[in-house]
């Protein structure tokens, strides 16, 4: 897999080629590690597709038994089938434009509606305070100050804390808060996504 922006690899005259044993291989547009759908300009949208999908039976399921069970009983199943595609490694495909992220939430926002059984335009936020959530935002927020925190006090792999290394901190009312942490530049990015999703794996990744 050839990973860098579209007028990047537009420029490309010709791909690099490798051999394995005197056997071609093959350069993929996409490939899956550890769960996550890697795409050639991680731009995430093969990953969120499929989380779409998937979140979306979850959320027909639901609606078909909702009228069987109780609330908390609901709240579990949304727990147990729903959310864990919504977290899961959600600090690497965040990265993704607002359209792809705003997708999702609004699967979320569907959900809350359909455990309480709201109207289509009922405000999200007032109901997420009623369930306990988090919206994916918040939700993203925490898992990636905790990926950086374990990173930076020797609680992660290597391979991930030297990604932080010359980081600049800075502790405002007891919450860590990582300067431009955000705002890398797009190689900085791509070699954190694959030290999370692809640190071992026999894809050979090259980025421009």
């Amino acid at each position: 897999m050839l990973i860098g922006s579209r007028q990047k690899l537009r420029t490309l005259t010709e791909s690099p080629r490798f051999a394995i044993n005197d056997f071609q291989v093959s350069q993929v547009t996409t490939a899956k590690s550890l769960g996550v759908t890697i795409d050639d300009r991680l731009d995430w949208s093969g990953h969120i597709e499929k989380v779409t999908k998937t979140v979306a039976s979850g959320i027909a399921a639901i609606k078909r038994i909702r009228h069987l069970v109780p609330q908390a009983t609901l709240d579990l199943i949304y727990q147990a089938l729903i959310r864990p595609h919504l977290d899961y490694c959600n600090i690497v495909w965040v990265n993704c434009g607002i359209t792809l992220r705003d997708k999702v939430q609004k699967l979320q926002n569907r959900t809350a509606r359909v455990l309480t059984y709201s109207n289509y335009d009922k405000d999200a936020g007032h109901l997420f305070k009623l369930l306990g959530w988090k919206n994916l935002a918040c939700q993203q927020q925490i898992q990636r100050t905790t990926m950086v925190y374990r990173s930076l006090h020797g609680l992660a792999p290597n391979y991930l804390s030297s990604e932080f290394e010359g980081e600049k901190l800075h502790m405002t009312y007891g919450t860590l808060r990582i300067n431009s942490m955000f705002h890398y530049r797009a190689q900085t990015i791509t070699k954190i996504a694959l030290a999370i999703v692809a640190p071992f794996s026999g894809t050979v990744y090259l980025v421009t």
